[in-house]
């Protein structure tokens, strides 16, 4: 727990150079088998040499527990639901929420079903991010806090992997149950993306959507049927695998750039392990064993996408007052709700008490059963124990693509696209995730009749996959997965727009180079923008103003380059046309925040398909977009001046690189970065998104080149730096490559490695 404030050394006390862990020389440690060699290389990546695969995730624990010690325990703490304690009552919401939604209750459960191979895997793993705690030294956050670290557990692994499992399909059915009160099935439909005729699926690769119609209307308009009507309860990617028929070295090429929220330290990081059992190398979450999502075991390479794989269902519950308290109904008769007494602590505050209740479908997210007589459940697929530990030895050893999809096939928590390639040149792909078997059922569904309960999981061999298809290429960009045909509901959620661009490039190209992954995985071109742009100026707009700025857009190839007026009028004139139409249509709903990405979304929809029904005040489209042309006009004079020639969409396109204590302006120096003037944005192949117009910052947070070839010329990039303790030269060393879309390598072999040796640690057993 943390210390009293009186207790933390001052700040002008402390350096944060002088808190960095020992990485060269020798240390005994406890729970070690045998001795173990890490090699850390000029670019801050460890290499672990193990006589075991045990002690060789110990060695990874130990590495993790060295380079990212804060961040690992902020992420236990965000999952138990105590990183208020550990931080401010500004995380108190957030510790409400995962304590509810019981990642900790679910993971201690959990951990007594695991296999004896993944005790294994997870108990080294905690073994050496204890011996790392013990070796010391404190983090400088944890000395500038005043904080002391329990030891780790492999619960504690296992509740961080629920949390960044969990998605929120819940959280945003309530939001659509929200809009069904307020406006009807209608509004829903258009909040939920549609899927354009002749987008682009994963599955099989190079199909295209067929349907006309909106995926999920039937399902909304069923649910708008359902009795007494709606309760008003209130990442992307991309990656690709090429056949080596398509390559200028004729082996297969495997790329991958996931995308999350921007912030330090980095979101992944990046370690080779080798032992007798297996050698792999690639990025790993901070939290618990890998690589899992992103790497090579030097005979097969994967990548993946999210694929937003859906695992809730939220239940109305209707609910009486019993003799010991409330009772929800069920069929003909009544059962007791589950009571939680919960008590979160807050640093330098009063402790919070707070009670919460769970139904035979889950946990209560809406309503107070105390006092209301109807309330909001959800269930959630991973409620029951996941077993995605025992995957790692079956594709950490996989030499062919046959092999390495059993593996995948095995992980139960994460929701993916996997791609992946074998040396022998075999292409492959494979949707992986424990999924329901249940309609969409996209609104609130009444949890008493019996008629809503889940048919067990959609079986493995059920789950669309794909190998060595006709064109030569499969990718995935967080897109509709599969064909309309497909018998089984999977998400509601997809994007269509970095897919439909990535489309563009891979049809126009015949065979593919190395040197080609970089400006893919670095294309600033926004389909939806430069689709936009051109309804912006289909027209002569009468106001003065407005015809200024659609001729800066007249043209435009929608390329958001970093100096690029065009970009940045696109984007001012879109965001100010949907806080106009898109906005005030919503107003109505409940909790209906400012311009978001859903709302450019649904913009985009009314416009393409000329729908009308969210133009408000406006007589047409055209008028509209008059209107926000010549509002984007004085906004973007008022900030950047009256040269329109130098407006640049990097002016207002800028990614903050933030800590967590980054706030405190006596720590801000030592832990913050500057903030980066960035291209591209949501919507193009090199994702980056700011607050200039939308919530939040996110963008690519790792980037991987694999050529089946020589995977020891593994290009990487993991921004902004792979260690995440103030004062390392690798806390910050790959901002400019991540700007730049440069790499460096991850070598596998020794020789390399050692030429490149920055310190080498040697750990022998206690």
């Amino acid at each position: 727990m943390a210390e009293h404030s009186s207790d933390k050394p001052s700040s002008d006390e402390l350096r944060p150079e002088d808190c960095l862990a020992q990485v060269d020389g020798d240390l005994t440690v406890d729970g070690l088998d045998g001795p173990l060699r890490i090699v850390r290389d000029r670019w801050g990546i460890p290499h672990i040499k193990a006589a075991s695969a045990r002690d060789a995730f110990f060695g990874q624990g130990f590495c993790m527990g060295q380079d990212r010690l804060f961040q690992i325990e902020l992420y236990r703490r965000m999952a138990h639901g105590t990183s208020a304690a550990m931080m401010n009552k500004g995380l108190l919401g957030r510790d409400r929420q995962n304590r509810r939604l019981g990642f900790g209750r679910l993971a201690a459960r959990e951990w007594e079903e695991q296999s004896d191979e993944a005790r294994m895997i997870l108990q080294a793993y905690s073994d050496g991010i204890n011996a790392a705690i013990a070796a010391g030294p404190k983090p400088y956050e944890f000395r500038v806090l005043g904080h002391e670290i329990e030891p780790w557990s492999p619960v504690d692994s296992l509740a961080v992997l629920k949390m960044v499992s969990a998605g929120a399909h819940w959280a945003t059915r309530l939001r659509y149950a929200a809009t069904a009160k307020a406006l009807g099935a209608e509004a829903v439909n258009a909040m939920i993306a549609d899927v354009a005729s002749d987008a682009t699926l994963i599955t099989p690769s190079g199909a295209r959507w067929t349907l006309d119609a909106h995926p999920f209307v039937d399902d909304v308009e069923a649910a708008m049927g359902e009795p007494d009507g709606i309760v008003a309860a209130g990442g992307g990617s991309n990656c690709w695998v090429i056949h080596g028929s398509r390559t200028d070295t004729g082996a297969p090429i495997v790329c991958g750039d996931p995308h999350l929220a921007i912030g330090i330290p980095a979101q992944w990081y990046v370690v080779h392990m080798e032992c007798p059992e297996f050698t792999v190398a690639g990025p790993c979450n901070p939290c618990y064993p890998g690589p899992v999502y992103y790497g090579h075991n030097t005979k097969i390479a994967w990548t993946m996408t999210h694929s937003n794989g859906d695992r809730w269902t939220v239940y109305r519950e209707q609910i009486r007052q019993g003799a010991d308290g409330p009772e929800a109904r069920w069929l003909d008769g009544w059962e007791p709700l589950t009571r939680l007494d919960e008590q979160f602590e807050v640093r330098n505050d009063d402790t919070v008490s707070a009670t919460m209740w769970e139904t035979r479908h889950g946990v209560v997210v809406a309503g107070d059963p105390e006092q209301d007589d109807e309330v909001v459940a959800a269930r959630w697929g991973l409620a029951e124990p996941a077993h995605d530990f025992d995957a790692h030895m079956t594709y950490f050893t996989a030499e062919t693509i046959d092999q390495a999809r059993a593996g995948f096939n095995r992980l139960d928590s994460i929701s993916g696209n996997y791609c992946f390639a074998d040396q022998a040149g075999d292409i492959g792909y494979q949707y992986v995730g424990r999924i329901p078997k249940r309609p969409a059922w996209v609104l609130p569904v009444p949890g008493w009749d019996g008629e809503h309960e889940w048919d067990g999981n959609i079986s493995t061999d059920e789950l669309p996959t794909d190998e060595n298809p006709d064109n030569g290429f499969i990718f995935t960009a967080n897109n509709r997965t599969t064909t309309p045909d497909y018998p089984h509901y999977l998400t509601f959620g997809a994007t269509p727009f970095r897919a439909d661009r990535l489309r563009e490039i891979f049809e126009a190209t015949e065979v593919f180079s190395l040197d080609e992954m970089p400006q893919l995985q670095g294309d600033q071109t926004s389909v939806p923008l430069r689709t936009l742009a051109e309804r912006f100026v289909s027209f002569e707009a009468a106001d003065d103003d407005a015809r200024a700025m659609q001729g800066l857009l007249r043209g435009w190839d929608g390329k958001m380059t970093v100096d690029s007026p065009a970009a940045l009028v696109a984007s001012e004139t879109r965001d100010l046309l949907a806080r106009a139409t898109v906005g005030r249509y919503l107003d109505d709903v409940p909790g209906q925040g400012p311009t978001s990405p859903l709302d450019r979304s649904m913009l985009f929809t009314q416009i393409t398909k000329d729908e009308r029904g969210m133009l408000g005040a406006f007589e047409s489209w055209d008028a509209a977009i008059e209107d926000a042309l010549a509002r984007t006009a004085p906004a973007l004079r008022e900030r950047h001046g009256d040269d329109r020639s130098q407006w640049r969409w990097g002016d207002e396109h800028q990614m903050p690189w933030r800590h967590n204590l980054g706030r405190d302006p006596e720590l801000a120096d030592a832990v913050n970065l500057p903030d980066v003037p960035i291209g591209g944005d949501s919507s193009t192949p090199f994702a980056t998104s700011t607050r200039a117009g939308v919530t939040g910052n996110s963008g690519v947070s790792f980037r991987q080149i694999l050529d089946l070839s020589d995977l020891n010329a593994a290009r990487i990039c993991i921004p902004p730096g792979n260690s995440g303790q103030p004062g390392s030269p690798h806390y910050a060393d790959n901002l400019d490559r991540w700007r730049d879309v440069d790499y460096h390598p991850l070598f596998v072999e020794w020789e390399d490695i050692e030429a490149n040796a920055e310190g080498e640690l040697r750990l022998t057993p206690a």
